[in-house]
């Protein structure tokens, strides 16, 4: 008899420059709680999650080599709508912190921010739509929201691919299923 393996992803280590300035960042930016932390076999480390049931999210653990470049393409932070997308982008203004690009992938709004070791992180809300990806336009964050919500919808329906989030959901669900 064959047992079907599958896993829940959950969290993500990262080796990290200045170990108390991600925590902090981490902490203020998107609500995460310190759940342990001290010395372990790989080093000095922190653990965070915003999830009761999650003993941690993150791990941070100090020892990333001076110089060198970030080893992930992105950390991803879901938002509840496009205003509090919008709050994030003017909160990383206002901080100086850099974004990299603010873009609409058709199934999400997306705004990319640099944290204190270089590695980008994206903030997004989902949109009611699915498109295949990738798929990445210029967004303005600074038009209003109705503006934003009616050029993204008339950029996906352009798409053979678009479907309803809801119907996409559903196929997804059957197909993982199988």
């Amino acid at each position: 008899m064959t047992i079907a393996l599958k896993a829940s992803f959950k969290h993500v280590g990262l080796y990290v420059f200045e170990l108390e300035a991600m925590v902090d960042f981490y902490r203020r930016w998107f609500g995460l709680t310190v759940t342990d932390g001290g010395v372990g076999s790989s080093g000095k480390g922190a653990f965070l999650s915003a999830d009761p049931s999650e003993h941690h999210q993150l791990v941070f653990v100090a020892g990333r080599e001076l110089g060198s470049k970030p080893t992930i393409n992105q950390l991803s932070f879901l938002v509840a709508d496009l205003t509090t997308l919008k709050a994030y982008h003017r909160k990383a203004i206002d901080e100086d912190v850099t974004v990299t690009m603010v873009k609409s992938h058709g199934n999400a709004l997306s705004c990319y921010i640099l944290d204190p070791d270089g590695n980008q992180i994206e903030i997004y809300c989902h949109t009611p739509w699915y498109v295949r990806q990738p798929m990445g336009k210029a967004l303005d964050l600074s038009l209003p929201d109705d503006e934003i919500h009616a050029r993204v919808e008339r950029e996906v329906q352009a798409e053979p691919s678009a479907l309803p989030r809801e119907q996409w959901m559903a196929q997804m669900r059957e197909r993982m299923l199988s």
